[in-house]
């Protein structure tokens, strides 16, 4: 196949090997800023997931439209600060719990977007620091974020108690060598705080449920448990569960029903993925409403539902947490 010129093929980012398994084809169904089909793969040393051929690091930024940064609020910037903390609040408590035993010193927040877990964190009595890759994104809480590329900032000697990464390393080029600096910024017996996406569950294999081309690296527990002893850390605690990011197995029938009733791939896909209108993939049937596509998808979420919640018990739900602590040289 013939590549664009804007898409690459990479070898795995986690440990580098070149051998790998084709999982599927997709395409940025969320918000179709291009037509163009990119491959999932399986790294045959790791098992980690990754897109290859996928666009280029330059070429990235254009897949992040404004709406991208806005979509919890739901129209650009039409909240004020303390409507967007209020929104998220469940959010954060839950983010805060991977902290809680600790008590406050210093934190960076990696990915930290519009620095709602800064100013909630300082509230609690943490000394905050966060990193935002991609200027665009509006600072409405004037929280202390710098700006840039995160391998090439220089810290000039500060060590750090905790470090965050909340659905970061999935968007990152070079996933390894952020945890790689990680550690090296945490004191010794700090701890790193990771979510990621599981390439290990159903949502993941086969709903396609990342967010393609932005995830370009999607985890497992064994890729991640390489990655962290590879750079000094321990592995404390992992888990799946859906209390900081939604990761729902429910949709899975309705487009299976969609698929053998004359829908095509691309097209179920497309209104499954789509955020402009909830109820075209789950109360539509090809735009107009439908009391069978309704019915399907409450059969679809009583029959789902349980075991969605299975498999986080299990470690196979899609959305995957764990954290980590830097080792002393002692240990």
């Amino acid at each position: 196949m013939q590549l664009p010129q804007e898409l690459v093929e990479i070898s795995c980012p986690i440990c580098g090997c070149d051998r790998s398994v084709h999982l599927f084809w997709t395409k940025d169904y969320v918000f179709r800023v291009s037509n163009q089909q990119f491959g999932v793969r399986k790294c045959g040393n790791c098992g980690a997931g990754y897109l290859s051929p996928r666009p280029t690091a330059q070429a990235m930024g254009s897949y992040y439209p404004e709406a991208f940064y806005w979509s919890w609020e739901g129209a650009e910037g039409t909240l004020d600060w303390s409507a967007i903390v209020d929104k998220r609040h469940a959010q954060l408590i839950a983010k805060a719990e991977w902290l809680s035993d600790l008590a406050p010193g210093r934190l960076l927040d990696i990915g930290a977007q519009k620095g709602e877990f800064l100013w909630f964190m300082r509230q609690s009595g943490w000394e905050v620091q966060g990193v935002e890759m991609d200027s665009k994104v509006p600072n409405p809480g004037q929280l202390p974020i710098l700006y840039g590329d995160f391998l090439e900032m220089d810290f000039a000697g500060q060590r750090f108690d905790a470090v965050t990464f909340w659905a970061v390393l999935e968007h990152v080029y070079e996933p390894a060598q952020f945890i790689e600096k990680a550690s090296q910024l945490l004191e010794p017996g700090g701890r790193l705080v990771v979510l990621v996406t599981n390439l290990d569950s159903i949502q993941s294999r086969y709903y396609q449920a990342d967010d393609y081309p932005r995830h370009l690296t999607v985890f497992t527990r064994s890729a991640v448990k390489r990655l962290c002893v590879a750079h000094g850390l321990a592995v404390d605690c992992m888990t799946t569960d859906q209390r900081i990011f939604g990761g729902s197995l429910n949709g899975g029938i309705l487009y299976l029903v969609k698929r053998l009733f004359g829908y095509g791939r691309d097209e179920a896909m497309a209104e499954w993925k789509q955020m402009d209108d909830p109820d075209l993939f789950w109360c539509k049937w090809r735009g107009k409403n439908s009391s069978l596509t309704k019915i399907v998808s409450r059969i679809d979420r009583l029959v789902t539902y349980p075991l969605e919640k299975l498999l986080d018990q299990l470690g196979f739900g899609f959305i995957l947490t764990f954290s980590a602590t830097k080792l002393t040289r002692k240990d």
